[in-house]
Parts: structure tokens; C-alpha cells; sequence
């Protein structure tokens, strides 16, 4: 069992209430690998220690789960991100890309041209004996990747019951496409939804209403650097907003009314998890909350599929989500927290060369085809 309270209670004044309570976090971070898709989980879990700093709630657990990347990278990323932010925990390992659907047709080619480690048990075991080793309603589970991990310890409703609230950063209330995380395990997102645990869904819509611009990362770099840890991902920050401005922020400017307006004028990108931390830490800078009723219907053509999600608004209901946030407000936060989580020892290298996070990204895309050409080919010889 993974038991990081002790380790990661650091840096705590005494003049502080807390706000949240006790933490679990289950996420995907990439940024310090070359096979990553971005950088916000890092930011997230920076966040998260911040508040903790602030005796706003009370990290009890990490755990990792294959999303951004393979788990085998994921799992790196995260050891080496804690590591420099002076965190003395191995998270647990938890589900890989083995046990997913790989929702990006790129990066299932990677998937089989690299592989991925098996999924461990041990990410579900850790979670569940933290959640019966504690007081019912006082342990929130925040879930930045797919809910592969959450799911296997939320089918068990005796465990279920015990837990706060589950805060997914996934699905969608549109009706349109869903995203990466919860695309990558339905039935996980299916089981979650069905279990006994009250949940929190940060949904495409609402995390488009967010927008980290270069501006803000010159912001964050002049106030933070060098003794942050967050410096560490200031290059992959200034990628992603290129990246974004290519690659997504076009669908997300046709696809939501309300979207930030950076996301239409220039390199930026929407800081997807840190949205999902603060909804769950910060619910003031969320103007407007509302129930829904959220299903996941099994795929027509059988599991898994890339299909959407059932949303009717119903009062009461379990499912519950932010659907506006207060302009400005998330971004000024995140500067304002990453600032107080100092680096220790020397910036982490990236995993797999040192190829710079995002870099690898373009050239797996481009490269892999061909690669799994010459494989067939020599094959055949």
C-alpha cells in the first residue's frame, strides 16, 4: 500500500483551515517524456503541493495510469517530477496501454511499434486500502487521466461508499466527441458513473474556457525562475501553445461558444487538469454549477468505440459539474501556486534521449509509419 501522507506533508503552515481534506490523485503526466502529449498533468500535481502547502487538503496517495503516453513513460515522468519537486514517494503503478483503448490513430502506431509495460494491480490495491483505512466521506479522489485505475476500485461498492467525491477531468455535457481520457477507457468511465461515489466531471467545454497564452508563461517564468520546480517544464509550456494553436485550438474554437478568446489569436493552449484541480480545491472561481444525469451507452459496434455520452440536467442528481469559470481566474491561480513548489537538485533530463517533450510528439507522428514499414519489410525478407 502506498501510504505518502507523512512523505509529502511538507512546507505546512498552522494558520490555515482546510478546505478539501484528504486527496488521492490518479494521473497521467508526459511532459518530461519524449512520447508525451502535454504538459498540464505536471502542472496539476505542482498545483496540488502548492495547496497542500496551504493546508487546503491533504495529499494521501499517487498513482499512475497510461494516458498521455504508455505507462512506462508515464510512470518515469511521474517518479522523476516528484523527485524534483522534493517529493520522497514511488507512486504506485496502475493500468497501461495494454488494458485501454488508444484513442489517437498515431499513437496507437506507437503503441504497437514501442509497446507497453502490463498493467500492475498496484495502483487499485493502494487506492482501496486508503479509502477503508479512513473515515467514510473524507477521502476525494481526483482523476486527471483515464479512470481505468478508479474504476477497479469503485466496483466494489462497500469501497464506493466510503469515498467523498471522484473528480474526473473528462467527458463531455455537449453531445459532441469526447476526449482523450474518457475515449481511452468507456467502460471505466461507464463504471465510475455507476458506482456508489458522488462525481465531478470537468468537462471539454468548460476547461476551453481557460487559456495559458505565451504571455502568461513569460508571467510565470519572470516570478518563478529558477528556483521553482515548475522552470523545469518552461520549454514544454512554450511548445504547447504552438502545438495547441496548430493542432487543436481550431476544433475547440468551432466546437464551444464560449471559448477563451486566446484560443482564436495566437499560440496557447488549455490547461485541461489544472482546471480539474481547482474545481475541486477552488470551487469559488467556478461561477455556475449544475446535477446532471451522465451515461456512458455501450458502443454499437462493440466496445470500445470513440462514440459520446447521454447528459440530461436533473436536480439532485449525482453526477454534478462546473460549467462556467470566473475569466482569468484559473490561470492567475495556477502562476500563483507553482511559484511556491521549490525545485530540488538539479532539472530533471527528459526521458528517452533528451529530446525535448512535444518535439517527440511531431516526430513519432511523422516517423512511426515508416518504421512499422521497415518492419514488415524486413519481415518478409
Amino acid at each position: 500500500m502506498l501510504r505518502a501522507s507523512r512523505e509529502i506533508q511538507w512546507r505546512r503552515p498552522k494558520t490555515r483551515v482546510m478546505v478539501l481534506g484528504d486527496v488521492w490523485l490518479d494521473f497521467d503526466p508526459a511532459a518530461l517524456v519524449t512520447t508525451g502529449l502535454d504538459v498540464d498533468d505536471d502542472l496539476a500535481f505542482l498545483v496540488l503541493l502548492a495547496l497542500q502547502s496551504r493546508v487546503q487538503l491533504n495529499i494521501v496517495g499517487i498513482s499512475v495510469v497510461a494516458g498521455n503516453a504508455a505507462l512506462r513513460d508515464t510512470l518515469d515522468n511521474a517518479k522523476l517530477l516528484l523527485r524534483y519537486a522534493g517529493v520522497d514517494v514511488v507512486p504506485a503503478a496502475g493500468a497501461s496501454w495494454h488494458d485501454m483503448h488508444v484513442p489517437w490513430p498515431w499513437v496507437r502506431r506507437l503503441h504497437k511499434l514501442r509497446g507497453d509495460v502490463k498493467s500492475s494491480p498496484d495502483a487499485a490495491a493502494a487506492m482501496r486500502a486508503e479509502i477503508l483505512a479512513r473515515p467514510p466521506q473524507t477521502l476525494t479522489i481526483i482523476a486527471l487521466g483515464p479512470l481505468t485505475n478508479v474504476a477497479a476500485v469503485l466496483r466494489d461498492d462497500a469501497v464506493a461508499g466510503r469515498v467523498r467525491r471522484v473528480v474526473s477531468m473528462g467527458g463531455a455535457l455537449d453531445g459532441k466527441r469526447l476526449d482523450l481520457n474518457w475515449m481511452s477507457d468507456r467502460a471505466a468511465a461507464r463504471a465510475v458513473l455507476a458506482a456508489k461515489a458522488p462525481v465531478t466531471i470537468v468537462p471539454v467545454e468548460l476547461c476551453a474556457q481557460a487559456a495559458v497564452r505565451l504571455a502568461d508563461v513569460d508571467r510565470l517564468v519572470a516570478r518563478c525562475c529558477p528556483g521553482a520546480a515548475v522552470c523545469a517544464l518552461a520549454r514544454g509550456l512554450r511548445r504547447q501553445c504552438a502545438f495547441s494553436q496548430r493542432f487543436v485550438n481550431g476544433g475547440l474554437a468551432q466546437r464551444v461558444p464560449d471559448v477563451h478568446v486566446a484560443l482564436g489569436a495566437g499560440p496557447a493552449f488549455v490547461p485541461w487538469d489544472v482546471v480539474a484541480v481547482l474545481a475541486a480545491a477552488r470551487p469559488e472561481l467556478f461561477g455556475e454549477w449544475r446535477d446532471f444525469e451522465v451515461t456512458v451507452p455501450p458502443c454499437a459496434s462493440g466496445e470500445p468505440c470513440d462514440g459520446t455520452v447521454s447528459v440530461r440536467r436533473a436536480a439532485n442528481a449525482s453526477v454534478r459539474a462546473p460549467v462556467r469559470l470566473s475569466p482569468g481566474g484559473v490561470v492567475d491561480s495556477l502562476v500563483d501556486l507553482v511559484c511556491e513548489v521549490p525545485a530540488v537538485g538539479a532539472a530533471p533530463g527528459v526521458v528517452a534521449g533528451g529530446a525535448p517533450v512535444l518535439f517527440g510528439s511531431f516526430a513519432v507522428a511523422g516517423v512511426v509509419p515508416w518504421l512499422l514499414l521497415l518492419r514488415v519489410v524486413f519481415r518478409k525478407r
